[in-house]
């Protein structure tokens, strides 16, 4: 398994820039399965998570 980073902007109307950027860690053998996984990751309880791009981490 390779690690990848998916970079997300995280939707925030009570902040004073609307959002900011995160990053999460994910664990997949092709870029395209990383891909598939950051998007199931998109879904958040209040605001909005959309996903920026995912790239191969550096360690």
């Amino acid at each position: 398994m390779k690690k990848f980073t998916a970079i997300f902007w995280r939707g925030n109307p009570q902040l004073e820039n609307g959002g900011y950027e995160t990053k999460r860690t994910i664990e997949a053998k092709t870029i395209a399965s990383a891909r598939k996984k950051a998007k199931e990751k998109e879904q958040c309880i209040y605001g909005s998570m959309t996903l920026i791009e995912v790239i191969p981490a550096t360690d």
